[in-house]
């Protein structure tokens, strides 16, 4: 089984919509649209990856979007399908990104997490994510309940391969 990704702009925005309302339980308030995912598009250094499994017609396994400010990036968001978690492709987003950040000069990456969400916690720590911050209250809404947002950075060695 071949897994592959590909860099995408904007003209993935619906993709991506479709791939996180697949991925992650919310509230449509909670989830980003295609008009949503192509405006962030629109703001310099935004990029994402989607990762495919399958050497004839590949199905789509996950993505991660980030944007990039001088040397540093954020991981806006990343999602793996329910039918494909827990066979490393969460990992593999990572892996990827880290090549490509790298390439591009970045230092250091920051991404939040729901505090409740311990498998993505866990990821991040693999992956060399520190916790550096909390938000408290960050996640919910409109009759939801809040959840704090975990800030963790992972600094990049450019001299070194990822620890993943």
């Amino acid at each position: 089984m071949t897994v592959s990704v590909q860099m995408f702009g904007g003209e993935a925005a619906e993709i991506l919509s479709e791939m996180q309302a697949r991925s992650f339980q919310g509230t449509p308030e909670q989830l980003w649209s295609g008009k949503e995912f192509a405006a962030l598009f629109q703001h310099p250094g935004t990029k994402a990856m989607i990762l495919s499994e399958g050497s004839e017609a590949a199905e789509t396994a996950g993505f991660l979007m980030w944007r990039q400010v001088a040397d540093e990036a954020e991981i806006l968001t990343i999602a793996v399908l329910p039918t494909h978690r827990g066979r490393g492709f969460g990992q593999r987003l990572l892996k990827a990104f880290y090549e490509q950040a790298r390439v591009a000069g970045v230092r250091d990456v920051f991404l939040e997490v729901r505090a409740d969400n311990k498998a993505a916690e866990r990821l991040y720590t693999k992956a060399g994510f520190d916790r550096v911050g909390r938000r408290k209250n960050y996640y919910g809404g409109r009759g939801a309940e809040k959840q704090d947002a975990l800030i963790m950075k992972y600094s990049l060695d450019p001299y070194s391969s990822c620890k993943i």
